[in-house]
């Protein structure tokens, strides 16, 4: 799908670098999601700038855009490559944004500003360290969805109020399984509480979390 990012960025064509990251920075400002809270597109259209930010920005992926007229790298490949270049990277500096913000809204961006920022090296290097740092974490991502335990758990008011220990029945496999699961004090309802290591096994023999959604008992 062809996608017109001058028009997206508000941009001539001869748009210089600076003018590029001049409309990109208003326009990340003015489609901010958390100044735009009520608008659930806003996520999405920061996503949009940003991926265009990233074509224009590039002289070899502009280049190759205003060549082709198409989209030859994905939306991935663009977030990672701006965090991976710290003259690309720059323009954030401006910008009022968290970077667990920019991790979330990005989702691969935080990893590739951890990799330049806190580790550093040449571009190369960057944009590798996080390619693995990347597909270590989807790896990680996939094994806990699968091996996750997800429990209700009804805990006493006393023992909620003042911290204690509960015993839980629960199967991780075939076996039926019971624990003493530590409460801290001043407990409150909805809380997860999180047992690490008490999910389900592997033949690795590694084990998922397991998750304990809590309810106080009414006294």
């Amino acid at each position: 799908m062809s996608k017109d990012y001058y028009q997206i960025l508000e941009l001539k064509r001869d748009a210089s670098s600076q003018e590029i990251k001049k409309s990109y920075r208003m326009l990340a400002l003015k489609f901010h999601p958390d100044r735009n809270q009520d608008d659930p597109e806003s996520v999405e259209y920061f996503k949009e700038i940003t991926e265009a930010y990233g074509v224009l920005i590039d002289p070899d992926k502009r280049r190759s855009y205003d060549l082709q007229r198409k989209i030859p790298f994905t939306r991935e490949t663009v977030f990672s490559d701006i965090f991976s270049r710290p003259e690309f990277r720059d323009v954030y500096e401006d910008l009022p944004l968290k970077q667990e913000w920019v991790g979330r809204i990005l989702n691969v961006g935080m990893i590739f500003a951890y990799e330049a920022l806190v580790v550093g090296g040449r571009p190369g290097d960057i944009l590798r360290r996080g390619m693995i740092r990347l597909a270590s974490n989807r790896l990680n991502r996939m094994f806990h969805a699968v091996m996750d335990i997800h429990e209700k758990i009804t805990v006493p008011g006393s023992v909620a109020s003042s911290g204690g220990f509960v015993m839980l029945e629960y199967r991780p496999s075939f076996a039926l399984r019971r624990i003493r699961v530590k409460i801290p004090r001043d407990l409150q309802s909805g809380t997860v509480l999180r047992v690490q290591g008490m999910g389900r096994s592997n033949f690795k023999k590694r084990s998922g979390d397991l998750y304990l959604h809590v309810d106080i008992e009414s006294s």
